[in-house]
């Protein structure tokens, strides 16, 4: 209490002023928070499972074995980006795995925080905190899971450089690959927002979460280079982000590929859009989405 016997409070919870707010201030007061949901999503993930941690790297191993043998050597689909010539060839089993890794991340990110409503309605009617904390939580969770992966991924890619099956062509722009897992970042929590403020009152849309995303999947140069995709088509299909992220990613880890500079700076332009329209909605629809779940 101050001189004059008036209490004095370090947060004060407020109406809000009906403008549209993104709520990161309140996001970045309970940071704490934020990392503990973060720690007993990534912690409970595996628990009570014989394996544990370990399905964290057979997840990927065992899809890549799969799309190797089934996509690489009997469908032969392509594994180079660069639809002009044939120079830079990727080794099926690395070009697979970084796929597999990247996608894994994004869906199931957009699946966790479409989720997020329903799975916290208990604790979110009866404590306070900033709503936001639970999906971007969940990022983050998957973050680590993805983080581990990568290592994974640099120790075959390693391991294929010293065996002479890999040409080390790692420039200075792999230093830009943070940056690619921020827009997938911003990316999965803008769509998981968008899905789940409209689950909330249709619960249909939750069925088609799986279905949506295995279509975006092959719609995606995950199982194939983007040497498969008709030129004249091209354009078209870099309009989905998430292409553009993969084939970066591809000629950051490998040296050489398919880069345009237009389909980076769309897909960029289009994640920050989808962000900023997901908080915005979540936040309108979080105020009273208890009296509608």
């Amino acid at each position: 209490m101050d001189n004059q016997g008036k209490e004095q409070w370090k947060y004060c919870i407020e109406p809000g002023n009906g403008k549209a707010e993104l709520g990161l201030k309140s996001l970045w007061q309970y940071r704490g928070l934020v990392y503990l949901f973060a720690r007993r999503d990534f912690t409970s993930r595996y628990r009570q499972t014989l394996l544990g941690p370990l399905w964290m790297f057979l997840n990927p191993l065992l899809t890549t074995v799969v799309f190797t043998v089934v996509f690489g050597n009997m469908a032969k689909f392509p594994t180079m980006d660069n639809t002009a010539t044939a120079d830079t060839v990727v080794p099926a089993f690395l070009f697979y795995m970084i796929g597999n890794i990247l996608w894994g991340y994004f869906s199931n990110t957009v699946k966790d925080v479409s989720k997020t409503l329903i799975a916290n309605v208990r604790i979110m009617g009866k404590v306070y905190y900033p709503r936001l904390a639970s999906p971007v939580a969940s990022a983050l969770s998957n973050q680590m899971t993805m983080a581990v992966r990568l290592l994974l991924f640099v120790c075959f890619y390693v391991g294929g450089v010293a065996c002479g099956r890999v040409s080390a062509c790692i420039t200075w722009t792999v230093f830009l690959f943070p940056l690619l897992i921020l827009q997938l970042m911003l990316l999965s929590l803008g769509v998981g927002l968008i899905i789940s403020v409209l689950t909330v009152k249709y619960r249909d849309i939750s069925f088609m979460i799986d279905f949506c995303l295995q279509l975006w999947l092959y719609m995606t140069p995950v199982v194939y280079g983007l040497q498969l995709v008709p030129e004249r088509w091209i354009w078209l299909y870099m309009l989905n982000p998430v292409a553009s992220i993969m084939t970066t990613a591809r000629c950051l880890c490998f040296g050489g590929g398919y880069f345009q500079i237009f389909p980076v700076l769309w897909g960029w332009a289009v994640t920050l859009i989808l962000f900023l329209a997901g908080v915005l909605l979540f936040n309108r629809t979080e105020k009273n989405f208890v009296d509608v779940v």
